[in-house]
């Protein structure tokens, strides 16, 4: 009996451990990837006031030709990309010599990217008969070499949950992207401007990187087998993901001019940011803490399913109300000369909704060693765009681009489900109707403000539009955060993101009472 109730007092300690480890670990990554998210939508707001600029100084022609350039630039260094970050993060331990194979292989993959982008652009001239394509590739190719040349050290902050060097960094390379590109659109009105600043951030945070985490390289490639399994798969699937990344962009520049192929580049632009936004910042601290509990399933599926509810609960939202409101935005960012984007930005917004219900996918395949997932699901991808895309553009033109990236995402959304409940265990109704507080309380939110998109109808002053806009969106935010709540009061305050929130301003709250004594 005495040795039972040990047992019992033993396993309820451990249990008891356990869970505040969970609450610990689950408030830590809550509190970074909210850092994470506000200082992105910092660095995001400098990217798009720089397009607010760009765009009202330069025509969407400009900016067409620079798409064309980038789409090859970006398809290469997708192809080429080294997830040696996460891979850093992943392993148990990190020496000097990891930190230098890290870097080696980065110099190979920035020497080999370069050389082959330059090789690329006579002919890319060539297809798109236009030269300028030769000097423009030549000169962005800088980019993709700079980042990823960044201090590997910069991996000790990450592992700290300390992203303040990262978000410093990041802030400036885009605050010297926007003071370049600007000055120069103002001064020359050359599409260079978008150059001089794609290239201008990447090489600001290089040199700030090592501001931050010194460190002197030694070329050496003694620990590359560290990183061989995170790597075998990586260059397959992302040559394929890049490809259909891009395939729209590039495709479209042979079928229609620099004009339509400039509002749907600016277009997808804009409706990338939130899940740039949402995503990217947060794949970091994820990575961290699926490591931290990978060896016990049950709260791995837990921990995945809490932050793509998180992902869902603020991205959804959002492109829902850029869509409906895509008309006025681009009035108001670009000018009256963008109005062509509108209808583009409102269909590409819906697009990029379903790629937020597996948000955490990167991190989490990251985290288990299985990237061979990441090819499976690029191939099917691949197999299901392009006979699609290829008939639509035919067909529809631009109208069929974009009714063939909704299509697509939700068919991989899909595919993404099925990964994920053969990885974890998590059930497909679960992932499917996990949000479902999140998708009434957007219902709700789409008709509380369908009445006030008449405001919308005549043409207005800019002062007039802002304060439609804010009108809109506050009344929409407002019906958004009241809906969520009182629906997760009335299902028992369940565990979720209205949880996480409501600590949070209880902590706030305790902290500014603590400063102010009676």
């Amino acid at each position: 009996m005495g040795t039972n109730n040990a047992l019992s007092s033993t396993l309820g300690r451990a249990m008891r451990s356990s869970s505040s480890q969970t609450d610990k670990l689950s408030s830590r990554t809550t509190a970074s990837a909210a850092i994470l998210i506000t200082s992105r939508l910092i660095a995001r707001g400098l990217d798009l006031a720089t397009l607010v600029v760009l765009g009202r100084l330069l025509s969407p022609a400009d900016f067409g030709i620079v798409a064309i350039a980038m789409a090859v630039v970006q398809i290469v260094e997708a192809i080429m990309e080294l997830p040696l970050s996460l891979a850093l993060v992943a392993l148990p331990a990190r020496t000097k010599r990891h930190y230098d194979s890290a870097f080696t292989l980065q110099l190979i993959r920035g020497l080999a990217l370069a050389a082959i982008l330059l090789a690329l652009a006579w002919p890319l001239a060539y297809i798109y008969d236009d030269h300028r394509l030769i000097w423009l590739v030549c000169a962005l190719s800088i980019a993709p070499v700079s980042r990823g040349l960044l201090s590997p050290r910069t991996v000790e902050y990450v592992l700290n949950f300390n992203f303040l060097p990262s978000l410093t960094t990041e802030f400036a390379g885009k605050l010297a992207a926007f003071a370049l590109s600007v000055t120069v659109a103002g001064l020359t009105g050359s599409y260079w401007s978008i150059v001089v600043g794609t290239i201008a951030s990447p090489v600001t945070m290089l040199v700030a990187s090592y501001c931050f985490a010194p460190y002197l390289p030694t070329i050496s490639l003694r620990e590359w087998r560290a990183f061989s399994k995170y790597l075998r798969w990586t260059t397959a699937s992302q040559a394929v993901a890049a490809v259909v990344w891009q395939m729209d962009q590039l495709m479209l520049g042979r079928f229609v001019d620099r004009l339509e192929l400039g509002r749907f580049s600016m277009a997808a632009n804009l409706s990338a940011l939130p899940l740039q936004v949402l995503v990217g910042q947060i794949t970091s601290p994820l990575a961290v803490a699926f490591s931290s509990v990978r060896e016990d399933l049950g709260r791995l599926k837990t921990a995945y399913h809490t932050s793509a509810l998180g992902i869902v609960a603020i991205g959804l939202p959002i492109m829902v109300w850029i869509s409906a409101n895509a008309e006025p935005i681009i009035r108001l960012i670009l000018g009256e000369k963008w109005g062509g984007a509108a209808w583009i930005l409102s269909g590409l917004s819906l697009a990029m909704i379903p790629p937020l219900f597996a948000g955490p996918l990167i991190p989490l395949v990251t985290t288990l060693n299985k990237t061979d997932v990441f090819l499976r699901l690029s191939l099917i991808e691949l197999f299901i765009k392009l006979p699609l895309m290829l008939v639509a553009l035919i067909y529809y033109g631009l109208a069929g681009v974009i009714a063939v990236r909704l299509a697509t995402a939700l068919a991989m959304s899909g595919c993404t489900m099925f990964v994920v409940r053969e990885m974890t265990g998590l059930r497909l109704r679960d992932q499917l109707l996990g949000p479902w507080r999140t998708m009434a309380s957007v219902a709700i939110m789409a008709v509380a403000i369908l009445p006030l998109q008449a405001r919308f109808s005549d043409p207005q002053s800019l002062l007039q539009l802002v304060l439609d806009l804010t009108i809109v969106g506050s009344v929409g935010a407002a019906v958004y955060v009241a809906s969520m709540f009182l629906l997760w009061r009335a299902t028992g305050r369940p565990d979720g993101i209205e949880l996480h929130i409501v600590k949070l301003l209880a902590s706030g709250w305790r902290l500014i009472r603590g400063s102010h004594p009676s």
